[in-house]
C-alpha cells in the first residue's frame, strides 16, 4: 500500500471565509426581522434563526469558543510550530556535547545554523453593522474609529499565515549590517511597519518585490513593538478599512522608506464590504540557535 505524504500546511484551511457579510445580505436580514437596534442603528444578524445562531446561508458557519470568541470553522488561532528541538538542542550542547548541534545542523541542512527567523500573520475582522450571531447584544465599536464611526460585529480570524519572508528583505538585513552611515538600508531596517492588501490569491515566492494585485487602498502605517520574549519577536499590528466589497486574499509588510516588500502572505479570504475594518498583526521571532 502506498504511503501518502502529509505536507504541513502554511495556511489553515476555512473555506467559509470567503462568504460575504454584505450590504445586500444586511438589507435581507432586517427584512426578515434578523437584526436589533443599537444607538438607533439596525445591526443585522448573520444566522437563519436565532434558535441556531451557529447556522447562516444553510451552512454551520459561526462557533463561539470561550477561548477564541466568534470564529469560522477550521480557524486556528496559534501558529504550528514547537520549541521542543531548540530546548533539546541547548540540553545536550550543556550536557552532553557542545558539537551535538553543528553536527545536527550539518547533518540536516547541510551547513551550521547560527540565527533562524520566521514571521506570522494574524488577524480579527470588524463587520459594518452587523452584531453577535449568539448575542446580538454584543457589538463592537470600530476597530480603527478615526475612519469609521458606528458599531459592528467583531470576528476573530485567528492564525492566518507561515509562510516566506522575501529576497528583497533578505539583502535589507545584510545591507544593513554595512551601511555605516545609517542612513541607507539600516534606516530601512528598522522601518518595516507599513500593511496592504491585496486580492491575488496567487502562490507566495521568495522573489514577490509587491502584492501580486493591490486593492489600491494605501499603505497603512502600523504600531511596531519589540515584545523581548525567548526567543525574542518584533510585532506590527495595523487596522485597513475597507473601501469595496472585495475579498482580501493577500497581505503585505512594507518598509516605510522605499515600500521594499518584507513578507507577503496568502490570508486565506477575507471577504469585506465597504467601512468593514480587518486588523492585522504581523510577528517576525528571530531565535538564536544552539
Amino acid at each position: 500500500m502506498a504511503t501518502i505524504l502529509q505536507v504541513p500546511t502554511r495556511h489553515p484551511n476555512v473555506p467559509l471565509r470567503r462568504i460575504f457579510l454584505d450590504e445586500y445580505d444586511r438589507e435581507t436580514q432586517i427584512r426578515r426581522g434578523l437584526y436589533t437596534t443599537q444607538r438607533g442603528e439596525n445591526l443585522a444578524i448573520p444566522a437563519d434563526n436565532l434558535d441556531f445562531p451557529s447556522v447562516y446561508k444553510g451552512q454551520t458557519m459561526w462557533v463561539n469558543s470561550p477561548s477564541g470568541g466568534v470564529h469560522r470553522p477550521g480557524v486556528r488561532f496559534a501558529a504550528p510550530g514547537t520549541q521542543w528541538q531548540r530546548r533539546l538542542l541547548d540540553w545536550l550542547r550543556d550536557n552532553v556535547h557542545e558539537n551535538i548541534p553543528h553536527l545536527y545542523y550539518q547533518a540536516v541542512l547541510g551547513h551550521d545554523i547560527h540565527a533562524s527567523a520566521w514571521g506570522h500573520l494574524y488577524a480579527k475582522h470588524w463587520h459594518y453593522q452587523w452584531t453577535n450571531p449568539f448575542n446580538p447584544e454584543d457589538c463592537s465599536e470600530p476597530l480603527d474609529p478615526s475612519m469609521v464611526s458606528g458599531l459592528g460585529f467583531l470576528e476573530n480570524c485567528g492564525w492566518l499565515s507561515g509562510g516566506k519572508v522575501t529576497d528583497a528583505f533578505v539583502n535589507v538585513l545584510v545591507g544593513a549590517l554595512v551601511d555605516s552611515a545609517g542612513t541607507g538600508q539600516a534606516a530601512e531596517f528598522n522601518d518595516f511597519n507599513e500593511h496592504e492588501v491585496g486580492t491575488s490569491s496567487q502562490a507566495e515566492s521568495n522573489n514577490d518585490t509587491a502584492l501580486i494585485t493591490t486593492s489600491a487602498i494605501a499603505l497603512v502605517a502600523g504600531t511596531q513593538v519589540d515584545d523581548g520574549g525567548d526567543p525574542p519577536t518584533m510585532t506590527t499590528v495595523a487596522t485597513i478599512t475597507a473601501d469595496a466589497t472585495e475579498t482580501w486574499e493577500e497581505h503585505g509588510v512594507f518598509s516605510t522608506t522605499t515600500d521594499s516588500l518584507m513578507d507577503r502572505s496568502l490570508t486565506g479570504g477575507q471577504s469585506v464590504a465597504s467601512s468593514d475594518q480587518v486588523q492585522y498583526t504581523y510577528t517576525l521571532t528571530v531565535n538564536p540557535e544552539a
